[in-house]
């Protein structure tokens, strides 16, 4: 399968913007999202699809992290 190939990357925000750069009708996806409730813990989401979303807080720093070195973790290990 080529999508198990752990050389192949798919770079979705350059495929955008190229997209947008040579197709004058395409304009890139902007989901919406919709808060149904916070507070200083937790982030309950629905996006337009209904689909929720739980977000929690792990931590009290506010300062931003780059996580471009690290792999996502798709719960790949739990299968």
């Amino acid at each position: 399968n080529l999508l198990d190939n752990p050389n192949l990357r798919l770079k979705s925000r350059d495929l955008s913007n190229l997209l947008e750069q040579s197709v004058d009708s395409y304009t890139t996806p902007r989901p919406k999202l919709y808060t149904t409730y916070v507070d200083d813990g937790m982030r309950i989401v629905r996006d337009e699809d209904d689909h929720v979303f739980i977000y929690g807080r792990v931590s009290e720093s506010e300062e931003e992290s780059d996580y471009k070195g690290v792999m996502a973790d798709l719960g790949v290990g739990k299968l």
